[in-house]
Protein backbone atom coordinates (compact mmCIF):
# COMPACT_ATOMS: atom_id res chain seq x y z
CA UNK A 1 0.00 0.00 0.00
CA UNK A 2 2.80 2.38 0.87
CA UNK A 3 4.52 1.69 -2.46
CA UNK A 4 1.32 2.45 -4.30
CA UNK A 5 0.93 5.79 -2.46
CA UNK A 6 4.51 6.79 -3.26
CA UNK A 7 4.02 5.81 -6.91
CA UNK A 8 0.79 7.84 -7.20
CA UNK A 9 2.41 10.88 -5.56
CA UNK A 10 5.37 10.63 -7.93
CA UNK A 11 3.08 10.47 -10.97
CA UNK A 12 1.06 13.47 -9.79
CA UNK A 13 4.16 15.58 -9.15
CA UNK A 14 5.77 14.58 -12.45
CA UNK A 15 2.69 15.64 -14.41
CA UNK A 16 2.27 19.06 -12.76
CA UNK A 17 3.51 22.17 -14.50
CA UNK A 18 5.09 20.40 -17.45
CA UNK A 19 5.45 22.68 -20.48
CA UNK A 20 6.38 21.87 -24.00
CA UNK A 21 9.86 22.81 -25.24
CA UNK A 22 8.65 26.14 -26.61
CA UNK A 23 7.30 27.37 -23.30
CA UNK A 24 3.89 28.88 -22.70
CA UNK A 25 2.07 30.42 -25.63
CA UNK A 26 2.04 34.22 -25.54
CA UNK A 27 -0.47 36.28 -27.44
CA UNK A 28 2.10 39.10 -27.68
CA UNK A 29 5.68 39.87 -26.65
CA UNK A 30 6.74 41.22 -23.26
CA UNK A 31 5.32 44.62 -22.28
CA UNK A 32 7.83 47.30 -23.45
CA UNK A 33 6.68 49.58 -20.61
CA UNK A 34 8.04 46.99 -18.17
CA UNK A 35 10.91 45.35 -20.07
CA UNK A 36 12.03 48.12 -22.45
CA UNK A 37 12.12 48.19 -26.24
CA UNK A 38 12.75 44.97 -28.18
CA UNK A 39 15.92 46.40 -29.79
CA UNK A 40 18.73 48.47 -28.37
CA UNK A 41 18.08 52.17 -28.78
CA UNK A 42 21.01 54.29 -29.99
CA UNK A 43 21.87 57.08 -27.61
CA UNK A 44 24.59 59.59 -26.98
CA UNK A 45 27.43 58.58 -24.71
CA UNK A 46 28.30 60.66 -21.69
CA UNK A 47 29.93 64.00 -22.48
CA UNK A 48 33.71 63.94 -22.45
CA UNK A 49 35.09 66.85 -20.43
CA UNK A 50 37.52 69.23 -22.09
CA UNK A 51 40.99 68.43 -20.73
CA UNK A 52 43.01 71.08 -18.90
CA UNK A 53 45.72 71.72 -21.47
CA UNK A 54 49.30 71.48 -20.24
CA UNK A 55 51.81 73.60 -22.13
CA UNK A 56 53.45 71.53 -24.88
CA UNK A 57 57.20 71.11 -25.14
CA UNK A 58 59.02 73.59 -27.37
CA UNK A 59 59.39 71.01 -30.13
CA UNK A 60 55.67 70.10 -30.08
CA UNK A 61 54.67 73.80 -29.98
CA UNK A 62 56.81 74.46 -33.08
CA UNK A 63 55.22 71.51 -34.92
CA UNK A 64 51.71 72.72 -34.01
CA UNK A 65 52.55 76.28 -35.18
CA UNK A 66 53.84 74.82 -38.45
CA UNK A 67 50.44 73.17 -39.04
CA UNK A 68 50.90 69.67 -37.66
CA UNK A 69 47.84 68.03 -36.09
CA UNK A 70 48.23 67.39 -32.37
CA UNK A 71 46.52 65.16 -29.86
CA UNK A 72 45.63 65.92 -26.24
CA UNK A 73 45.38 62.98 -23.85
CA UNK A 74 43.16 62.80 -20.76
CA UNK A 75 45.91 64.30 -18.58
CA UNK A 76 46.10 67.38 -20.84
CA UNK A 77 49.48 66.41 -22.35
CA UNK A 78 49.84 67.63 -25.93
CA UNK A 79 51.73 65.60 -28.50
CA UNK A 80 52.42 65.08 -32.18
CA UNK A 81 52.96 61.38 -32.87
CA UNK A 82 53.41 60.62 -29.14
CA UNK A 83 54.82 57.24 -28.11
CA UNK A 84 52.55 57.22 -25.03
CA UNK A 85 48.91 58.35 -24.91
CA UNK A 86 46.70 58.23 -21.80
CA UNK A 87 43.26 57.36 -23.21
CA UNK A 88 41.36 56.94 -19.90
CA UNK A 89 42.08 57.28 -16.19
CA UNK A 90 42.88 53.59 -15.93
CA UNK A 91 44.47 52.90 -19.31
CA UNK A 92 47.14 54.15 -21.66
CA UNK A 93 48.66 53.08 -24.94
CA UNK A 94 52.45 52.78 -24.74
CA UNK A 95 55.20 52.08 -27.28
CA UNK A 96 53.02 53.54 -30.04
CA UNK A 97 54.31 53.27 -33.59
CA UNK A 98 52.29 55.52 -35.90
CA UNK A 99 51.73 54.20 -39.44
CA UNK A 100 49.66 57.20 -40.54
CA UNK A 101 49.33 60.79 -39.21
CA UNK A 102 47.62 63.73 -40.90
CA UNK A 103 44.38 65.62 -41.53
CA UNK A 104 42.63 62.44 -42.65
CA UNK A 105 43.39 60.83 -39.28
CA UNK A 106 46.08 58.85 -37.56
CA UNK A 107 46.59 55.17 -36.91
CA UNK A 108 49.14 53.25 -34.94
CA UNK A 109 49.82 50.17 -32.87
CA UNK A 110 51.09 49.82 -29.35
CA UNK A 111 50.52 48.17 -26.00
CA UNK A 112 47.40 49.00 -23.99
CA UNK A 113 48.10 48.95 -20.24
CA UNK A 114 44.85 48.65 -18.34
CA UNK A 115 43.53 47.52 -14.97
CA UNK A 116 41.86 44.13 -14.69
CA UNK A 117 39.26 44.77 -12.00
CA UNK A 118 38.90 41.12 -10.97
CA UNK A 119 37.98 40.49 -8.22
CA UNK A 120 37.87 44.30 -7.87
CA UNK A 121 39.91 47.26 -9.13
CA UNK A 122 41.92 47.59 -5.91
CA UNK A 123 43.10 43.97 -6.10
CA UNK A 124 43.18 43.58 -9.88
CA UNK A 125 46.36 43.42 -11.89
CA UNK A 126 47.58 45.63 -14.71
CA UNK A 127 47.46 43.90 -18.08
CA UNK A 128 49.39 44.74 -21.22
CA UNK A 129 47.46 43.95 -24.42
CA UNK A 130 48.45 44.61 -28.06
CA UNK A 131 46.23 47.40 -29.43
CA UNK A 132 45.43 49.52 -32.46
CA UNK A 133 44.70 53.22 -31.95
CA UNK A 134 42.87 55.53 -34.38
CA UNK A 135 42.56 59.30 -34.07
CA UNK A 136 39.86 61.13 -36.04
CA UNK A 137 38.03 64.44 -36.49
CA UNK A 138 40.46 67.36 -36.73
CA UNK A 139 39.30 70.55 -34.95
CA UNK A 140 40.90 74.01 -34.81
CA UNK A 141 41.40 75.45 -31.34
CA UNK A 142 43.07 78.86 -30.96
CA UNK A 143 44.80 78.53 -34.33
CA UNK A 144 46.13 75.01 -33.69
CA UNK A 145 44.67 71.73 -34.97
CA UNK A 146 43.92 68.71 -32.77
CA UNK A 147 42.28 65.34 -33.19
CA UNK A 148 38.79 65.29 -31.66
CA UNK A 149 38.44 61.58 -30.84
CA UNK A 150 40.36 58.36 -30.31
CA UNK A 151 39.39 54.73 -30.64
CA UNK A 152 41.43 51.90 -29.13
CA UNK A 153 40.78 48.35 -30.31
CA UNK A 154 42.05 45.09 -28.83
CA UNK A 155 41.40 41.40 -29.43
CA UNK A 156 38.05 40.82 -27.64
CA UNK A 157 39.36 37.53 -26.24
CA UNK A 158 42.05 39.51 -24.35
CA UNK A 159 39.67 42.16 -22.95
CA UNK A 160 39.37 42.01 -19.14
CA UNK A 161 35.72 43.14 -19.33
CA UNK A 162 34.84 41.45 -22.61
CA UNK A 163 34.38 44.91 -24.16
CA UNK A 164 36.54 47.32 -26.12
CA UNK A 165 38.26 49.93 -23.94
CA UNK A 166 36.65 53.33 -23.48
CA UNK A 167 38.63 56.35 -24.64
CA UNK A 168 38.25 59.94 -23.48
CA UNK A 169 40.65 61.73 -25.83
CA UNK A 170 39.22 64.92 -27.33
CA UNK A 171 40.23 68.31 -28.71
CA UNK A 172 40.84 71.06 -26.13
CA UNK A 173 37.96 73.26 -27.39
Amino acid sequence: MRRLSVLLCALLVAGCGVLDDEGPALSQGPDPAVYGPPQAVPREGPPIPIPDLRPPSGEVARELEAGAVGVVDVTGAVGVRPTVLDTARDSRVESVTWTRWGEAGAEGTGDLRTRDCQPNCARGLTQTIPATIRLTGVRSCDGRRYFAAAQVRIDPARSPSGEQPATYVRAPC
